[in-house]
């Protein structure tokens, strides 16, 4: 259930297996998040990514399945990354060296000065860490935090750090202090440190390649993905999934049959279309859990070049999109010719609210107006064209106390034994691509006889950009 790339990536090792499978998407297209749009002008054509999506692991085996699926197309993409923050830039991820010269010598000597105070208070009387600002003032000190996360949090969020649950912290940079980067430059005993996010690898046309290759090969596989087929009904008896329904191209309901049933649809909504329903409790505790949405504003410029990075983290309260990133830096083959670029810039918002009600047009107007006036990144008649994506229910929001409505959803969701949930959507969890793929391939494993547990993925204790290998000593050493 979803064709995304973990859904994706399910079907594909089961039918690399020779085990039958049937991929239903309830949208026209393969790759949910992770697809690649295609607009084609008088210039000639356009790609772009919903957002940008590199793809970088530590899973070796999923190194091999991706290289492998995107075959010919592999790209090495050397990766800049930078915050803008009032007219200045800084590296991300984080370093701290670069964000302390960034700031001044008082303002660095303030925000070292603060975190030693912290580092203190925590260890005199340690305080429960339960808040997104709570976790960054421990990992960085309230200097840091205030002028690199609490900005831009606030704005994908749309809540102030103090309502967000830390998890989304621990979970996105585990590891990463000041203490950690100062520990690692001088006393590197831990093994060397091999950086994941300096260079990744990418689809020469785009994120989407991979599942759209992956579709192709689970049909050439004798095997169907079944676009335009929305899930609309789960039946259940016991600890079983007996069924599902599904919109079928009549217009009707179709009943599909299976031994064994992978979800990466919305896991708010997969309990709440359960037949017989799921306990009040159950369904009141996933209409409790929200997502956060996005918007993409996609333009295509005349214009060699806007800037030298993959991703550039806007933090000015002022310009409303929190994201952008330049197509062409990651691919030359993502526009048409080299005189052209395109920027896709990423607003985040939720239901109802200004930027989610505000046509595309105006969001278009306003993106030009931000890049061109508050930016200086373009000139306006340099526009050929521009159009948005509405991606909604992009984020699972950790708000403070999801963790209990989460868990009554899932241990639910546990009791079915031919039921395994996948993918961001699929579990409520905030993974990157390679986690959301490593759970459709696990549960693959799982159906073919192994024995995996899914909730391990994306549980290490490590960030996750980041690598070590051992030392080797020499035996002069």
């Amino acid at each position: 259930m979803g064709a995304g790339p973990g859904g994706l990536c399910s079907a594909y090792v089961l039918t690399k297996a020779g085990t039958s499978a049937l991929v239903v998407e309830k949208a026209p297209f393969v790759g949910g998040l992770a697809r690649t749009i295609r607009r084609q002008t008088a210039h000639g054509e356009f790609r772009f990514d919903i957002g940008g999506h590199r793809w970088f692991t530590k899973n070796d085996e999923l190194n091999d399945l991706f290289r492998e699926v995107v075959g010919e197309e592999l790209l090495w993409v050397d990766r800049v990354s930078r915050i803008y923050f009032d007219g200045r830039y800084v590296d991300y991820p984080l370093k701290v060296s670069n964000a302390l010269a960034a700031i001044g010598p008082a303002t660095a000597a303030r925000a070292m000065a603060d975190y030693a105070a912290t580092r203190v208070r925590q260890r005199l009387s340690p305080a429960p860490i339960r808040s997104m600002e709570d976790a960054y003032v421990d990992q960085f000190g309230p200097t840091l935090y205030r002028l690199f996360f609490q900005r831009y949090s606030e704005k994908v969020w749309g809540l102030p750090c103090s309502e967000m649950s830390g998890d989304w912290v621990t979970q996105r940079s585990k590891g990463m202090s000041i203490a950690t980067a100062v520990k690692d430059a001088i006393v590197p005993s831990r093994g060397k440190v091999v950086s994941l996010i300096d260079r990744f690898m990418y689809p020469r046309l785009g994120f989407g390649r991979l599942s759209e290759r992956m579709a192709a090969a689970i049909v050439a596989g004798g095997n169907d993905v079944r676009l335009n087929a929305g899930v609309t009904r789960i039946h259940r008896t016991a600890d079983r999934v007996t069924a599902i329904e599904v919109d079928a191209s009549d217009g009707g309901a179709a009943r599909l049959e299976a031994d064994a049933f992978v979800s990466s649809i919305p896991l708010t909504m997969l309990v709440q279309i359960m037949e017989p329903a799921a306990p009040a409790e159950v369904i009141e505790a996933a209409k409790s859990l929200v997502f956060r949405n996005i918007i993409t504003v996609n333009l295509m410029l005349r214009r060699p070049r806007v800037t030298p990075d993959t991703w550039l983290y806007v933090h000015d309260r002022n310009i409303l999109f929190g994201r952008l990133h330049e197509p062409k830096n990651w691919s030359p083959a993502m526009v048409p010719g080299d005189a052209y670029t395109s920027i896709v810039a990423e607003y985040f918002c939720s239901f109802g609210d200004a930027i989610w009600q505000r046509s595309d047009d105006a969001l278009v107007e306003q993106t030009v107006g931000h890049l061109a006036d508050d930016l200086r990144f373009i000139a306006r008649d340099e526009v050929i064209g521009g159009f948005c994506v509405r991606a909604p229910r992009a984020y699972p929001s950790y708000v403070l106390g999801y963790d209990r409505p989460l868990a009554v959803v899932k241990q639910f969701v546990s009791q079915f034994t031919n039921l395994q949930i996948i993918g961001r959507y699929g579990t409520f969890r905030y993974n990157n691509t390679d986690h959301s793929i490593e759970t459709g391939l696990l549960a693959a494993k799982n159906i073919l006889g192994e024995h995996h547990d899914l909730d391990r993925v994306n549980a290490d204790r490590e960030y996750h950009e980041v690598k070590r290998v051992p030392r080797v000593v020499s035996a002069s050493a």
